[in-house]
């Protein structure tokens, strides 16, 4: 499932090479560089933690609410114009939008019980180049191994910076995937939270969403 799930977040961005031989010259770039990564990441970016406590904040409402209907799985789409600078086409009966104006989150929300919280988020970052954006998310992680690729993203192969995370939660082997997206001086980061072994229709929607995925014209 790990591989199938992989397949259909890259089916929409082809990753450019980028060989495993070049870890041991890596390791040895000059600390002061390690350095201002470090700093940019503690400074700058990404509190990645508040944006799944936002997530799953949103769907314990929906839990809470003994009212709610959950959307049906009827094949409908609405667009998103976002002032953050994207478009992109989604199905409102299987994610609830939450568009706090910092970043959009689109939530899986249907009747399937989840082993854990299902989404796409966009969140702007107008002081930030994607590199170090990037670069601050895989230091971030803590985990051997997570390195920034060069990849194509979205409806127009926009070229992007690319982190793939995963890391076991209670049993449950949870992954993030990061865009980050040059724009001007700064940057729009796609993030795609899942879990080894989503329902099958969530791979199949976020196919359908990332290949819309298109920057907005100024």
């Amino acid at each position: 499932m790990k591989k199938k799930f992989l397949a259909i977040l890259l089916a929409v961005s082809c990753v450019l090479s980028v060989t495993a031989c070049a870890g041991k010259e890596e390791n040895q770039v000059d600390s002061s560089i390690a350095e201002e990564t470090e700093v940019a990441d503690e400074e700058a970016v990404l509190n990645t933690e508040s944006l799944e406590a936002d997530v799953s904040e949103t769907e314990e409402a929906y839990v809470e609410d003994e009212e709610y209907e959950y959307p049906s799985e009827d094949n409908t789409s609405a667009v998103q114009e976002s002032e953050i600078g994207y478009s992109m086409t989604y199905d409102p009966s299987v994610f609830t939008l939450d568009d706090t104006g910092e970043a959009d989150i689109f939530i899986y929300n249907t009747a399937e019980d989840l082993d854990a919280p299902i989404y796409i988020s966009v969140q702007q970052y107008p002081d930030m180049d994607a590199q170090t954006l990037a670069e601050g998310l895989a230091l971030q992680s803590g985990i051997d191994g997570v390195e920034v690729q060069d990849t194509y993203f979205g409806a127009d192969g926009l070229e992007t910076k690319n982190v793939y995370i995963e890391r076991e939660i209670e049993g449950v082997k949870q992954i993030q995937v990061f865009y980050a997206i040059p724009v001007g001086d700064g940057s729009l980061l796609v993030e795609i939270g899942g879990y080894v072994g989503v329902p099958e229709i969530v791979e199949w929607k976020f196919e359908e969403m990332l290949g819309t995925f298109a920057l907005k014209s100024e």
